[in-house]
C-alpha cells in the first residue's frame, strides 16, 4: 500500500548527502562559494533554512561558523525549526572527510534535477490535457519549460583571475606562432564563405557562437547567397543544417546541386539532363553523400523545433553551421503580444542557440521598402522589417543588392560587426545557377573597410 511515507521517501532527494556538504561549510566555509547551489537544490526544509543562512552571512561579509550561523536562523525566527543549536553540531559529525564535498554537492544537484523534471512532467500532463491550445503550440510549450528546467540546474559561471585567462590566449598564440614557424596551416574555427573579399571582412569567416544576418529585399539573392555559403563550408569538411520557411526540399536540393554542378536548376528538377550533363551531376551527387549537409523545409518552423533539431544534428552526426532562410516566416511557439515582440523573440531565440551550440548561427532577414524609396538605394540598419531587437541580437549584420539590375555584380554591405570592421565587397552573381562567387580579376573586386 502507498502511504505518504512512501511517497516522500520516493521523491529524489539523499538526507545524507545534504547533511555532509552542510557540515563541510560549517568546517570549511569556502566550500559554500565553491559549488553555486541556491537553497532550493535542498529537499529537506530545515537544510534550506541552513543554506539559506549560509548566504545572507556571505551577502553580510561576516564569517560562517556555528555560532554565526545559529545567530542568523534565530534572526529569521528558525532556530528552533531546525532542531536547535545541536543539529548544527550534529551535522559535524555527519562529515566523513570535506574533500569529497564536491561529491556531496553533485548528489544534491542530481537529486534537485531530478525533482524538477518530475515537476516539469506534470506541467506538461496538464498542458497535454488542456484543450486550449493545437498541438504545435504545445510542443512550443514544452519546450519552453524544459529549457527553464536546463537554466536552473546549469552550473553557474565561475568568477576567474583575468591572467588565468590571458594565459590561455598566450598557449593558443604559441601554438600558432610555432605552426607558423614550422610552415604548417593554421587552424580556425571561424566558418570561412567560400568569397575571399567577405572573409577578409569578417575576419576569416563567420564566428562560433555568432548570429550572422544577411538582410535584403526579395530578388535581391539572400537565399542564393547563404547557399554559397553552406556548400563551401560543406566541401570544407564543416557539417552544415539549412533550414528553408519558403522552399521544398526538392528545390532546395536542386539549387544546392545546381549550384555545385554548373547544371540549370530547372532541368535538375523536371528531369531533362541530357547525356552530356550527367557525369557534372553525378559528381555534385557524390558530393551531396559526403554527409556533412543536412535540409528541413519545415514551414512552421518554431525556435523550439529549431533547437531540438539543430541538438539532434549535433549528438548524431556534429554541427559546425547553422542556417535559417528566413528568420521572419518563423513563428514564436508561444503567445506574444503583436508582431514585432513575435520576431524579437525568434531573434532572440536564434542568438542564445548560438551560444549554447557555440557554433555560428546565419539567417536570412527581410528589409523593409525604404532602401527602395531612396535614391541610392544602399540598404540602412533602420530598414531591418518588423524588429529593432534584430540589430541588437545579431553580432553581424550584412545587406545584399544589386546597384546595378542589368550588371551581374552584387554589393555585400557588413553594416554591423561586433568586434570587427564594417564595409563593403563587390560579388560575381549567377543567375542561373544561384551561386555567387569572387568576381575575376580585372573587375571592380576592392574590399572598402570602415574600421
Amino acid at each position: 500500500m502507498l502511504t505518504s511515507e512512501n511517497v516522500i521517501s520516493s521523491i529524489p532527494h539523499s538526507r545524507e548527502a545534504e547533511e555532509a556538504l552542510l557540515g563541510s561549510v560549517l568546517i570549511n566555509p569556502d566550500i559554500f562559494a565553491e559549488n553555486g547551489l541556491s537553497a532550493q537544490a535542498f529537499y529537506i526544509h530545515r537544510h534550506q533554512f541552513i543554506w539559506q543562512a549560509f548566504q545572507s552571512l556571505k551577502d553580510k561579509a561576516r564569517a560562517i561558523d556555528s555560532l554565526t550561523v545559529c545567530e542568523e536562523l534565530d534572526l529569521a525566527g528558525q532556530l528552533e525549526e531546525i532542531g536547535g543549536p545541536a543539529f548544527l553540531t550534529a551535522l559535524l559529525n555527519q562529515v566523513p572527510t570535506t574533500l569529497n564535498a564536491d561529491d556531496y554537492a553533485a548528489i544534491v544537484r542530481e537529486h534537485h534535477t531530478r525533482r524538477l523534471l518530475l515537476a516539469t512532467a506534470n506541467e506538461i500532463a496538464r498542458l497535454s490535457y488542456s484543450g486550449d491550445m493545437g498541438v504545435s503550440e504545445m510542443i512550443a510549450q514544452a519546450g519552453e519549460i524544459l529549457r527553464r528546467v536546463s537554466e536552473q540546474v546549469s552550473a553557474p559561471e565561475q568568477v576567474v583571475d583575468v591572467t588565468d585567462v590571458a594565459s590561455v590566449l598566450y598557449d593558443k598564440a604559441l601554438e600558432r606562432s610555432e605552426q607558423a614557424r614550422d610552415g604548417k596551416p593554421i587552424s580556425s574555427r571561424r566558418i570561412a564563405t567560400g568569397l575571399l573579399d567577405v572573409d577578409t571582412l569578417l575576419k576569416g569567416g563567420l564566428r562560433p557562437g555568432s548570429l550572422n544576418l544577411i538582410a535584403g529585399r526579395p530578388g535581391q539573392g539572400k537565399s542564393s547567397w547563404m547557399q554559397t555559403v553552406a556548400l563551401a563550408a560543406a566541401e570544407n569538411g564543416k557539417r552544415v543544417g539549412f533550414f528553408s520557411l519558403e522552399m521544398a526540399r526538392e528545390e532546395l536540393a536542386a539549387r544546392l546541386l545546381s549550384a555545385s554542378s554548373g547544371l540549370d536548376a530547372n532541368l535538375i528538377t523536371e528531369g531533362l539532363l541530357a547525356e552530356s550533363q550527367w557525369e557534372a551531376f553525378i559528381t555534385a551527387l557524390e558530393g551531396m553523400h559526403s554527409g556533412r549537409l543536412f535540409i528541413s523545409d519545415s514551414a512552421s518552423l518554431t525556435p523550439a523545433n529549431l533547437r531540438a533539431q539543430a541538438w539532434q544534428m549535433q549528438s548524431r552526426h556534429g554541427l559546425d553551421l547553422l542556417v535559417v532562410d528566413y528568420l521572419q516566416l518563423m513563428r514564436p511557439g508561444i503567445r506574444l503580444g503583436n508582431r514585432e515582440q513575435e520576431v524579437a523573440h525568434c531573434s532572440r531565440e536564434l542568438k542564445i542557440l548560438a551560444g549554447e551550440l557555440k557554433i555560428p548561427v546565419l539567417a536570412a532577414a527581410q528589409l523593409s521598402r525604404a532602401s527602395e524609396i531612396r535614391a541610392e538605394k544602399e540598404p540602412q540598419l533602420s530598414d531591418l522589417r518588423e524588429s529593432g531587437a534584430l540589430e541588437n541580437d545579431a553580432d553581424v549584420v550584412m545587406f545584399i543588392w544589386r546597384p546595378d539590375l542589368s550588371s551581374n555584380v552584387s554589393r555585400l554591405k557588413v553594416a554591423k560587426h561586433r568586434g570587427g570592421p564594417v564595409g563593403n565587397a563587390n560579388l560575381h552573381f549567377n543567375a542561373r545557377l544561384t551561386r555567387f562567387a569572387n568576381l575575376k580579376k580585372g573587375t571592380q573586386n576592392e574590399v572598402d573597410l570602415d574600421s
